[in-house]
């Protein structure tokens, strides 16, 4: 993990320095004292070198653990597993300016914009899958890739709420209680309408 944060730290320095498109993966490679080739076992291209999170899938500690704890409603799955990423956001924050940082940089880099979107569509479809077997259904169905694709709202609405507020304190720390505020309003105005025909 310190690795991996050092080399995004580093690829932020060079690309705000030499700019995205003059920036090289030997570039970055050298700024954060690695090897090319250690780069590469972290991240595939400099795209995702520049992004920090969100992950572009649940844990697989945290997928275990939530897989195993049986069928249940879907208003109940969608709280849970919501709870599984909020739990790793606490325990694994970004650094919220790196964060805002490359956030910024999507605006003017339509392939940093797409290469943001496809990670939120990576985590998507892992929430999907974790979602799917808790429900005893495949991750295609409407009612895993509905709870997938509203926990990922979540997620991504909470994170751009917390890098781009001003918020005081230690509530700057970590976007996990924001996508937990994010999840909790979308859980009861969406998913409880969603699941009201279930099953």
């Amino acid at each position: 993990m310190r690795t991996r944060r050092a080399i995004h730290a580093a690829a932020l320095r060079v690309v705000q320095e030499h700019g995205f498109d003059r920036a090289t993966v030997d570039m970055i490679s050298a700024e954060a004292g690695v090897s090319p080739r250690m780069f590469l076992n972290y991240f595939p291209n400099k795209e995702a070198a520049v992004l920090p999170g969100p992950p572009d899938e649940v844990p697989s500690a945290l997928t275990a653990e939530f897989a195993v704890t049986g069928a249940a409603h879907p208003r109940d799955v969608f709280a849970a597993v919501t709870r599984v990423i909020v739990r790793d956001l606490a325990e694994n924050p970004p650094p919220r300016q790196e964060m805002l940082a490359a956030f910024e940089l999507t605006r003017s880099h339509p392939v940093l914009l797409a290469a943001l979107s496809a990670r939120f569509e990576s985590l998507r479809r892992s929430i999907a899958e974790v979602v799917a077997q808790r429900l005893g259904r495949q991750p295609e169905d409407e009612m895993p890739a509905l709870i997938a694709a509203v926990a990922v709202s979540a997620v991504r609405m909470g994170i751009q709420r917390w890098v781009s507020a001003d918020i005081p304190g230690d509530a700057a720390d970590s976007p996990a209680p924001h996508v937990e505020h994010c999840a909790e309003l979308l859980g009861t105005d969406l998913v409880r309408d969603a699941v009201t025909t279930w099953p």
